[in-house]
């Protein structure tokens, strides 16, 4: 499921600059229209431009029949019939979506070495969730062989398209020195590009490191607000009102360290804080 929700998400991101050469005036309103959840106008105008041969439309219908934007019922039938209409004609987008299929088994036969081949076509055009999810398979050796240092070269091509899980991953691999050189510091400026997009895990992971002083200045307050944030983004159980959680945990035994002040001026910052989109990728 977390492969589908990145490949939908970032067609919003990664959609407009392979369709500049057409005419999107259409299924532009009609993407305006799904995030509304207004279904049936927007497939009056999608349907028509898919049979026409519009691959942005092929896409998007492939989305909305499989579930996205929340649309029910479920069509899977019509799903993998658009997507494989866009993917054979080279839509980046609908080759991924196609490789997602073929990894978790939803609509089609399991076939990893297919998902694998979908996704290195995907990638190889630039597209960051492909360049993610190829970078997963080579990493645990998923329907290829396994190589973690292709893995963090796929990882950091979609990090510094902006792409949040990536970006998590290649700060992973920097902290370990996995298929790449070891740099806390690198591994810092990564997590903390994903955690200003909200990310659960890299906020644990940055939080982590202020309390250690792991590639930054040892800093607990600074660890006890991005834990805290962690708890936040994840809208999950595991958030700091459950002392028995893993966030819950970790702030109890930041607590422990710390001045009341100090979880004072922690938690103000928690209530202040927004996202900083200054940091930029690191060479």
């Amino acid at each position: 499921m977390l492969r589908f929700v990145a490949i939908v998400c970032a067609l919003f991101v990664c959609i407009a600059p392979l369709r500049a050469a057409e005419n999107t005036a259409d299924v532009d309103r009609a993407i305006v229209l799904l995030n509304k959840q207004d279904f049936a106008a927007a497939l009056k105008i999608l349907k028509p431009k898919a049979d026409a041969g519009d691959v942005t439309a092929q896409t998007y219908l492939a989305v909305l029949y499989d579930g996205g934007f929340g649309y029910k019922p479920v069509d899977r039938a019509e799903a993998l019939k658009w997507n494989k209409r866009a993917a054979t004609r080279g839509d980046a987008q609908a080759q991924s979506l196609l490789a997602d299929k073929y990894f978790t088994g939803r609509g089609v036969k399991q076939d990893f070495a297919e998902a694998a081949k979908l996704y290195q076509s995907s990638a190889d055009k630039g597209f960051a969730p492909a360049q993610r999810a190829l970078g997963e398979m080579y990493e645990t050796g998923t329907g290829v062989q396994p190589d973690v240092t292709k893995a963090f070269a796929l990882y950091l091509a979609a990090a510094d398209q902006g792409l949040a899980l990536a970006q998590v991953n290649v700060g992973r691999m920097r902290a370990s020195g996995a298929g790449t050189t070891q740099d806390f510091g690198i591994a810092v400026k990564y997590f903390r590009m994903a955690a200003n997009q909200k990310d659960s895990a890299a906020a644990i992971w940055l939080g982590s490191a202020y309390e250690t002083g792991s590639g930054i200045e040892k800093d607990l307050v600074l660890a006890y607000m991005w834990s805290t944030l962690a708890g936040e983004f994840g809208r999950a159980r595991d958030t700091k009102d459950d002392p028995k959680s893993g966030i819950g945990v970790i702030l109890e035994n930041l607590r422990f360290k710390m001045t009341k002040d100090d979880v004072a001026k922690a938690e103000q910052m928690v209530k202040d804080w927004k996202p900083d989109f200054t940091v930029t990728k690191q060479p």
